[in-house]
């Protein structure tokens, strides 16, 4: 069986020792997910970074429960660009800033025998996943997100998203229905009948002041064909019969 859970890494834990130390306040720089296993023989708490990582994750904004900081970290298919292949997680990372300037992972998750696939971002819908972390780095102590945390939308991303996003994509699908359905034949048959009408009265007009009649004008319509034989087919709608 693949290990499974969570720890804060040496390298962690020293850094937060330090920046308790120095008074300064923790950076979380960025969140990083992975496919790889973390070896039997390797204590997860000795790794400094992922074993295989795959795509840059995200988080909400952490909150302080006494000297634990609790934080969401997710993933979407549609971050980044959006993902172009679907892959399975079976680790993730949290990053932070060391005080030199380089990064140490904070916190490395593994889920060993139970991974979770991510589909392929499409417009159709959008993959996520969530894991609760929680870190404990001393009372009073202060994280800065070093990135843009987007795990929960505000309304006003909401709004930007489904004006931005979503809207061209429903309008794009919506002219393509429009268009298939005006080139039915049979589509909008009050229309069609009322178009049929007019060319027969246009008709009419034309028969009636473009021809020289000398005697008693008369005309023939077809709305019915009681009493009538005739030769070829009744066409009810445009009120003819056609040969």
């Amino acid at each position: 069986m693949s290990q499974y859970g969570c720890t804060i890494p040496k390298k962690g834990r020293e850094l937060i020792a330090r920046i308790l130390a120095a008074k300064l306040p923790m950076k979380i720089t960025r969140v990083m997910m992975g496919s790889g296993v973390c070896p039997d023989d390797i204590f997860p708490g000795n790794l400094q970074d992922l074993i295989e990582p795959v795509a840059a994750g995200t988080s909400d904004i952490p909150t302080y429960n006494g000297d634990t900081v609790h934080m969401t970290v997710e993933y979407r298919s549609d971050l980044n660009g959006g993902l172009n292949r679907g892959f399975w997680i079976r680790e993730f990372g949290v990053f932070a800033e060391d005080l030199d300037g380089s990064e140490v992972m904070l916190y490395y998750g593994t889920l060993g025998d139970y991974p979770q696939w991510v589909s392929a971002y499409n417009s159709q819908g959008i993959d996520t996943r969530r894991y609760p972390v929680s870190i404990t780095i001393g009372e009073g102590a202060t994280v800065i997100i070093d990135y843009s945390p987007e795990a929960f939308m505000t309304a006003e991303d909401i709004q930007e998203y489904t004006t931005v996003v979503m809207l061209p994509q429903f309008l794009v699908e919506a002219q393509k229905l429009i268009d298939t359905h005006n080139a039915d034949p049979t589509a909008h048959p009050d229309v069609q009948n009322l178009v049929t009408t007019v060319d027969s009265r246009l008709a009419l007009l034309e028969l009636m002041y473009n021809t020289d009649v000398s005697g008693n004008p008369f005309t023939v319509t077809f709305e019915t064909l009681t009493g009538l034989q005739v030769e070829g087919i009744w066409n009810t709608v445009q009120k003819r019969v056609d040969f």
